[in-house]
Order: C-alpha cells, then structure tokens, then sequence
C-alpha cells in the first residue's frame, strides 16, 4: 500500500491537505468570495500563518483564498506573506463589492444548457418587460468572442450575480458563493441554491440551477432539469421537461 504521507495528503504533523466544509465557508465569506489579491472567483485555499507544511490544525485565521496567479506568486517567493496578511484583512472583493471572472467564450454562437434545454443560435434567453436579462450578441468585430450578458437576482430585488460581456461577477451580499474546477454556485441562504454554471470553454455554458425574481415573476431550474416560470400571485405560468430550441429570437418572454 502506498504511503499517503508521501504523496502529499498528510503534512509532517499528520494534518489532511483536505480543509473541512465549514472552515471553507468561513474563509470564503470573510474573503468576499475571491481572491484577496486580485479578487478572482477562481481560487485555491492558501495557508499562511503557518504555512501548510508546518500547520498543526486548519484554523480559518490563518488560510486565504488567492487565485491561481497570486498563489503561485506566493509560492515563489514574490509575494510576501506580509502582503497576504494585509490583503486577508482588506480583501479586494470587500472593497470592489463583488468577485469576478473572465469567461472564455469563443467566436461561434455560444451553446447553452439551460436545465434540460439545449439552446442553439438564441440571442436572448430571458426578456422580461423589454429588459434583456440573459442575452447572447454576437462579436464586435471579426475574430472577437460571442458576448454572453445576463442579471440575475432574488426574491428582495438584489442582484446575487451577473455576467457583463463574459465576465462573471458574484456579489458579496450573497450567504455565499463556491467556486470548484469550472462550476459557479451561488446560496442565497444555506441550503437555497440561487445558482450554479458551468463554463466548457469555447462555447459551452450551463446553468445547472436557478432560483430567480423579477418584479414578482420567478424562474427556477428545480434539481431535476426542469424550468418552472411562476406568476406574481404564485401560480405556475408554464413548465419545461427539457426542449431544444434552435435560432429562437427570444426563449423565455415575461411581459
């Protein structure tokens, strides 16, 4: 049997590489849900104080998120624990209000999974009152990306995260928001899952989950795929199974 401790699972004092779920939490929320740093959502757990190799215990006060760049920064010797320290008590995403991430979207028209909905060549997903809430344009110039725009927000009115011109942007005021290889997911409280992408770049999105208002309208992916639009008085408006919609001007209308 191979030594776990050799390959890097364990440090010298027997600590697991693995940092529990609620520490995690904790570390996320106090950073802003990014890098300290630079304040991308894409990010590792950085232990400073101590390092890992000499952690006897994973405290929360002593662990960071910086993104890859940063950590790597780190690693070599460029930047200073001292700056992480300062950085951990100010995070950038706390100053900026929200953390941020540039998709890579390429040139052909983006393919979308919307729960069980394949969406093909569809400039806009969501229209509510005229007000494009999930919208594909096309490039600005030839050889430049799609551009995927979109709102979201919950039941208060808030904005819990937004994509401008591909890239991803996730508020501070939300309960929380993890980030794990290339999946976004966004809690509104624990346990309500207000949103969960998956970027397969060039040109693959899928929104998972989805749990959205607008002006007393709801728009929910239930776990199992489906999308369920609800009126202002509760009522259910309409219910998809899954369906594949190609070249559609518009696929969901709120008016």
């Amino acid at each position: 049997m191979p030594n776990r401790k050799l390959q890097g699972e364990f440090n010298k004092h027997g600590l697991p590489r693995q940092i529990p779920n609620p520490i995690k939490r904790e570390v996320r929320r106090r950073s802003g849900f990014g890098c300290v740093v630079c304040g991308a959502t894409v990010y590792t757990y950085h232990h400073f104080d101590p390092p890992y190799a000499d952690a006897k215990k994973h405290d929360p006060k002593g662990i960071t998120l910086l993104c890859a760049e940063c950590h790597s920064n780190a690693t070599k010797g460029l930047l200073s624990d001292d700056t992480i320290r300062k950085k951990t008590k100010a995070p950038r995403c706390l100053e900026q209000g929200s953390s941020h991430f540039k998709l890579d979207i390429g040139g052909q028209f983006p393919i979308v999974h919307f729960g069980n909905s394949l969406l093909v060549g569809n400039p806009t997903i969501i229209r509510a009152f005229g007000k494009p809430l999930f919208a594909v344009d096309r490039p600005e110039k030839s050889g430049a990306p799609f551009r995927i725009s979109a709102l979201f927000y919950d039941r208060e009115g808030r904005e819990t995260c937004r994509i401008v011109e591909n890239e991803w942007h996730g508020f501070i005021a939300n309960w929380d928001i993890e980030c794990t290889g290339n999946q976004f997911e966004v809690h509104r409280a624990h346990g309500e899952i207000a949103f969960r992408m998956r970027h397969v770049p060039p040109n693959e999105l899928a929104v998972d989950r989805l749990d959205m208002f607008y002006r007393g309208f709801r728009v929910i992916i239930q776990p199992d795929g489906r999308t369920t639009t609800y009126l202002p008085d509760g009522q259910m408006w309409f219910q998809w199974d899954g369906a594949s919609l190609i070249g559609n001007n518009a696929v969901i209308v709120i008016e």
